[in-house]
């Protein structure tokens, strides 16, 4: 009896350990993960306080990750598979971005995550990789600072559902991840709406009924003589004539995609199959 007692409290201890060191492990998942040394420690603690901060207020992750070398992958595959594995995002959608850096060739790159897909587009991606470029000119402390209080605009705008979107410039060295398919944001059927189309419906309705009623007292005719007065129209000349002929050419148009406004997020799936979007560039 007292060796099935020491087994039981045995078990519960280790099980309790191990509950704290699974807790001890996600509060220690740093979001600014500088392997290529560009920050101090002041810097990388301020950085990680506004992630913070975006994190409790958009539910959007946020992980900016410097590196010496990218080991022979493409920036997009290693910020991938680098969000993946290390369990980053927020909610069952693993929503959030990561920014790499990474001075082997100089190559930035924007992996989008869950709601982040739509929350920052193509066309996103590039408006806050040239913030954080403008940034860059400074130190590379002024560039992150600028690249995380460019966000909030995006989180703030897809939040309230109109998320800013428009058409990314590939004139210059700027590119887009692999393209599976383009994704666009679709708005909610919210509950407001769904009340306004059934009280437009009910009017309607309504509407009808009443005129229905009201033409009651009319009785239709089967042929159009029911409508002429017995022997009061003649015709004795019938002749068609043709005066002239109209044709209209219109130009067919390309199908335009679900949101005229912008070009959408082109997203691809990581090698673990989840969906990702993403854009980057050199610097």
């Amino acid at each position: 009896m007292m060796k099935r007692k020491l087994i039981s409290i045995f078990l519960s201890v280790l099980l309790l350990l191990s509950l704290v060191l699974t807790a001890a492990a996600e509060e220690t998942l740093w979001r600014i993960v500088d392997n290529a040394d560009l920050l101090d420690t002041a810097e990388e603690s301020a950085h990680e306080e506004s992630i913070r901060l975006l994190r409790e207020q958009y539910e959007m992750d946020v992980v900016i990750l410097t590196v010496n070398t990218l080991d022979g992958k493409r920036p997009q595959d290693y910020a991938d598979d680098y969000y993946d594995e290390h369990g980053y995002g927020c909610g069952e959608e693993k929503s959030g971005l990561l920014l790499l850096i990474s001075m082997e060739e100089r190559d930035l790159y924007i992996s989008t995550c869950g709601n982040a897909i739509y929350a920052l587009t193509d066309y996103g991606i590039q408006c806050v990789t040239d913030e954080l470029l403008s940034g860059f000119e400074l130190d590379y402390d002024a560039g992150f600072r600028m690249f995380l209080n460019a966000l909030p605009e995006y989180f703030e705008a897809y939040e309230n559902g109109t998320p800013i979107d428009g058409f990314a410039d590939y004139s210059g060295d700027y590119y887009h991840g692999d393209q599976e398919e383009v994704v666009y944001y679709e708005e909610e059927f919210t509950p407001s709406v769904a009340l306004a189309f059934l009280l437009g419906l009910i009017v309607a309705t309504i509407s009808v009924l009443i005129m229905r009623i009201g033409m009651r007292t009319k009785r239709p005719r089967h042929s159009a003589a029911g409508y002429m007065e017995e022997n009061s129209f003649h015709i004795r000349q019938h002749q068609d004539l043709f005066l002239f002929s109209k044709v209209d050419k219109v130009r067919k148009q390309e199908p335009k995609p679900p949101s005229s406004s912008g070009g959408g997020s082109s997203v691809h799936r990581s090698s673990g199959g989840t969906r990702h979007g993403g854009g980057g560039r050199k610097f």
